[in-house]
């Protein structure tokens, strides 16, 4: 299955979180506005991973009437962790002397989205929100297959009330990154795929070229905070996600040549490696050389693509050679979900 225009949102997704981690490093601006859109891009990889898996899943579902937790956990691990434990292996050796065991335990255990951390590891949260995803999901997908959609609706619909209920009790808006605050940008990714036979019914909607003014607003609506934070975690988030829905369903609806073009398409595929090796570069406390702009920038690239090629493309054909040669192991092969930030 080849989803249009899927590398070219990666490309996007870290795009906003390169820019949003380059400001205020040396030689490049220091923007609030800026920092916004990094949450943002985290955000659009979350959707974009709830509708992927969740797409896999129905698929397999679909075809052998189950879900097999052992074949999509082999295969995660697969595709997580080489890249991943090579790169905190790296950055734990270079770091030891300043790393807590805390926070060395927290990146090994993939739960830095309930521990705040050094900045080197600082941004394995996401990727944390995505494994604790990976674990319970497809779990509880197997086990309320029949009320999936129920499942869904209830996580999109309880987010908001938890964060208006966490700005009554700590006076201020949440800031944390723990699972529960960030599950219905996933689960609203699982709603999309859910009603792909419904929204297909209407795809020339999707494909009207006035439906652009839907991802402009997505991009523009992380700036409602700057005005009115209370309005934009009450109500602002979950539009947000929606957004972030009806956008991915226009794109791959309406495929846009930028999106689809060789070279966007080539950075959307490193965007994993790119997103753990940058993290290391692109550091406004440091004063390091390599901190600055724009070697920052050209050796966060070089990291990525090295990790790209050497460690994650290997081990994907290493997980194909091996991967079980039924109909749904072919497709899950092909349905690459590298959605993280």
């Amino acid at each position: 299955m080849r989803i249009p225009s899927l590398f070219g949102l990666r490309a996007m997704c870290i795009s906003f979180v390169l820019v949003a981690h380059l400001s205020g490093t040396r030689h490049f601006i220091h923007s609030g506005v800026l920092e916004l859109y990094g949450n943002l891009g985290s955000r659009i990889f979350f959707v974009l991973s709830g509708f992927l898996i969740t797409s896999q899943l129905l698929r397999e579902h679909e075809r052998t009437g189950t879900i097999s937790l052992k074949n999509f956990y082999i295969r995660r691990a697969y595709r997580i962790f080489p890249a991943a434990y090579i790169f905190m292996a790296a950055i734990i050796a270079l770091n030891w002397d300043c790393l807590s065991s805390a926070n060395i335990i927290a990146a090994l255990t993939y739960c830095l989205n309930f521990y705040r951390g050094q900045w080197v590891l600082g941004h394995l949260w996401s990727l944390g929100v995505e494994e604790q995803f990976y674990v319970m999901w497809p779990l509880v997908l197997l086990l309320s297959f029949e009320k999936r959609g129920l499942v869904v609706a209830l996580t999109i619909a309880a987010v908001p009330t938890l964060r208006m209920l966490l700005w009554v009790i700590t006076g201020h808006a949440p800031t944390g990154r723990q699972f529960p605050l960030y599950m219905d940008a996933l689960a609203v990714g699982c709603a999309l795929a859910l009603v792909q036979t419904h929204l297909l019914r209407h795809w020339k909607l999707f494909q009207a070229p006035w439906f652009a003014v839907v991802p402009i607003a997505t991009v523009l609506l992380p700036l409602i905070q700057l005005w009115n934070t209370r309005l934009y975690q009450a109500a602002g988030i979950t539009m947000l996600h929606f957004c972030i829905a009806l956008s991915l369903q226009h794109v791959m609806v309406r495929p846009y040549k930028i999106l689809n073009w060789k070279p966007v398409a080539w950075f959307g595929s490193i965007t994993y490696s790119l997103y753990l090796w940058q993290q290391l570069f692109l550091d406004r406390a440091s004063h390091a050389f390599w901190a600055a702009f724009p070697l920052n920038l050209v050796l966060a690239l070089a990291c990525g693509t090295l990790s790209y090629y050497i460690i994650e493309q290997p081990f994907l054909k290493l997980r194909e050679k091996r991967a079980p040669k039924g109909k749904t192991q072919k497709l899950a092969v092909r349905v690459e979900t590298q959605a993280v930030a």
